[in-house]
């Protein structure tokens, strides 16, 4: 087949199962080959179930770290200043405008201990990647959250009061390991959805946001009913405890479904290569492939790698070590300043913008040969720091 054709197919040597296809429709994203049913016809997602399911594990991507941030009140409650009377009283808050030194650094130690080993561990999953498969990845990772998070709900009624030093070094700790997990399930997710669709990608993405909007709902809702710091913690983490659960099963049943098995099992990854335009595939043979060039591929992505990584350094410096302790400089001590301002502005504002600008930009692409526009603009956001 000519070589500037958008379809290229490649005859195996040792295995005649794809040599000499006919190509059905070579103008859509989903390929046919008539292959005398040698490559299955794509099985339908039936009730877009496999779609629901990459939008679930999107959102347990991130929901762990939003549940963490958004219980503020709780970590401010824990680490407060001790009155003389040390037994617990679940509905004391520090009315005061001034943080503890635990309470004031909390958030900026409780950022660092989620971006660094996030960041270390993404890095290291080029590694994992080619060492442990994706279905340990996805299960092991799940299970290390969920262990986790059940400490961490363990950790809500237990009185702190006398050991706030030790509570606050087992937060972290258990942040760091909660994100190296969360940082596997993100290489694992990522390279499993890769096999699918584009639009499965873009599912994927846009349930991370959602895990922010369903966490910054859950506080406001909690605050509404008028629940305590405590037992608002208690409810996130718990929910968190079975949203993770509900993430596993699903993983589960994904992977004995017929979308599943078509594309993962059924077409070897290392058999398709996708080229610039999503409608350009080559089939070649797994030991035709030759090896990718890791500088090649740097070289290619360096300039988005640049902007993304620009984006989370200005987005992490404020949000949330610096939003979460604005306060209005004219209380009128209402409902609204006092209560709803912080997760109203702080979370749910943030999330929700963060959730529409990633599916905006499934509409609103860049030229693959432009994309300065995105280095300037991410560095542009520098002006919000001040």
């Amino acid at each position: 087949m000519d070589q500037h054709n958008p379809l290229v197919f490649g005859a195996t040597v040792n295995n005649g199962l794809y040599e000499f296809p006919e190509v059905l429709d070579k103008n859509v994203d989903d390929i046919i080959v008539n292959e005398c049913d040698a490559i299955p016809s794509k099985p339908p997602d039936r009730y877009y179930f496999g779609l629901l399911i990459f939008y679930v594990l999107g959102t347990c991507l991130l929901l762990p770290w939003y549940f963490f941030i958004t219980a503020n009140d709780y970590w401010m409650y824990k680490l407060r200043t001790l009155p003389n009377d040390t037994q617990i009283n679940f509905f004391f808050l520090n009315k005061d405008d001034h943080h503890t030194k635990l309470q004031a650094n909390f958030t900026s130690f409780l950022t660092i201990a989620a971006s660094v080993p996030s960041t270390l561990t993404l890095l290291f999953n080029t590694y994992l990647a080619k060492k442990i498969s994706i279905n340990f990845r996805m299960i092991s990772s799940l299970m290390l959250m969920l262990i986790l998070f059940i400490v961490t709900t363990v950790l809500v009624h237990l009185n702190s009061d006398t050991w706030q030093i030790l509570f606050y070094a087992i937060t972290l700790g258990t942040v760091i390991l909660l994100n190296i997990g969360s940082s596997i399930m993100q290489g694992a997710v990522f390279s499993l959805v890769s096999f699918f669709d584009s639009y499965y990608m873009t599912a994927t993405v846009s349930g991370q946001a959602l895990g922010g909007i369903v966490a910054a709902l859950a506080q406001i809702l909690a605050l509404w009913w008028g629940a305590s710091s405590v037992h608002s913690a208690f409810v996130y983490f718990l929910f968190a405890d079975l949203f993770i659960l509900f993430s596993l099963v699903l993983y589960a049943i994904l992977v004995k479904t017929d979308i599943y098995k078509y594309y993962v099992q059924d077409i070897p990854a290392s058999t398709w290569i996708r080229h610039s335009s999503s409608t350009q595939y080559s089939l070649l043979d797994s030991d035709q492939v030759s090896v990718v060039n890791n500088y090649d591929v740097l070289k290619k992505i360096w300039k988005l790698g640049l902007s993304i990584c620009y984006n989370f350094l200005i987005t992490m410096s404020v949000y949330p070590a610096v939003t979460v302790l604005i306060t209005s400089l004219n209380k009128e001590h209402n409902a609204w300043t006092s209560i709803y301002f912080l997760p109203v502005i702080a979370y749910l504002l943030f999330s929700t913008c963060d959730f529409f600008g990633r599916i905006m930009s499934n509409f609103m692409k860049l030229p693959i040969d432009s994309i300065w526009p995105s280095v300037i603009l991410s560095f542009m956001r520098t002006i919000f720091i001040p």
